[in-house]
């Protein structure tokens, strides 16, 4: 959970969080929403450290590092289950238990109930009078993480701030990815393919990842028909998989729309470390690069309408060049 970095790059919300919070007009209830892997989590744990920290929230004292390692007291978090699809009435009922306790610790509490979305309406329901008036009168807040904002119930929605998390830019994505390990090349890949840093972990430590980059690469390198046959021949099998064509077509169509818009002082560019492939494109393509652009969008469409991958892949080499 890499909290600092989604204060960096949803820095509107953290900056509408902090000015509340210094000017005493907190909620007593957050809903935030948005798709996966936009943050949302990660902000919920700044806004609690911004609750307890001396520092505003600096994320690196010992108490900042207490919440984000899950240590504190007053800082409770709740997420759906292991081998469960849902938020349990059980679960809300257990919240409520533990918040009409006091807590050894002074202080304002927060809970986090994430995946609100996926709660029945019964266990969204019993969440009402909790979050209007807790059973005990310590000052608390909820924050309440969802991806489908129409899941939720509208009375929980009519009681709560709602703030919503647009995707992460993905040069932003690329530097929390690389702070995984990640080369500069492979962090870029894996931003075109996900919103989630966490999934992008997953994704690059798959053997397949690597296969379908190097053919990636292989397939801008390619700069004449008779060697795109030769191409076709030799990743034939490979792309034959739905979610390994899928992958292409996703950078296929990157590098073309930025080819599309070239200019050589773009630092910009997701693909910038391929600039030189995309000016060696440019060349043997000459004007015509978005009539390809077209072209391949119009690929990605066919897969996704049931066209067997391997036509899909046999029709982009055809056309790419």
């Amino acid at each position: 959970m890499n909290v600092s970095s989604v204060v960096k790059s949803q820095n509107k919300i953290y900056k509408i969080l902090k000015s509340e919070k210094m000017n005493n007009r907190l909620s007593h209830a957050y809903l935030f929403y948005g798709d996966k892997g936009t943050g949302k989590k990660e902000m919920a744990y700044a806004l609690a450290c911004m609750l307890y920290c001396e520092n505003g929230g600096c994320l690196e004292c010992d108490t900042c590092k207490s919440i984000l390692a899950g240590n504190h007291m007053n800082v409770n978090y709740f997420s759906i289950l292991e081998n469960k699809t849902m938020i349990l009435k059980e679960q809300i009922m257990d919240l409520q238990e533990e918040y009409s306790k006091t807590s050894l610790v002074e202080g304002s509490r927060i809970y986090i109930v994430d995946g609100i979305d996926t709660a029945t309406s019964a266990a969204q329901n019993s969440l009402l009078k909790f979050i209007e008036d807790p059973e005990n009168k310590t000052e608390t807040i909820g924050v309440f993480i969802a991806t489908e904002l129409s899941n939720v119930v509208n009375t929980i929605q009519s009681r709560c701030n709602l703030c919503h998390f647009g995707a992460i830019p993905k040069l932003d994505l690329k530097d929390i990815i690389m702070e995984s390990g990640i080369s500069d090349i492979d962090a870029r890949l894996l931003s075109l393919l996900t919103n989630d840093s966490e999934e992008a972990v997953e994704m690059y430590n798959d053997p397949a990842f690597i296969d379908v980059k190097d053919a990636f690469i292989n397939f801008i390198s390619v700069k004449n028909k008779t060697d795109m046959v030769k191409y076709y021949l030799a990743n034939v099998d490979l792309f034959s998989n739905g979610e390994n064509i899928r992958r292409l077509l996703c950078w296929v169509i990157e590098f073309l729309l930025e080819a599309n818009l070239y200019k050589k002082d773009n630092d910009n560019l997701i693909l910038l470390p391929l600039c030189d492939k995309i000016e060696e494109y440019i060349k043997i393509v000459k004007n015509d690069v978005r009539s390809r652009v077209l072209d391949i969008i119009t690929l990605a469409d066919k897969l996704k309408s049931n066209v067997t991958p391997k036509n899909v892949f046999f029709e982009l080499t055809l056309k790419f060049i």
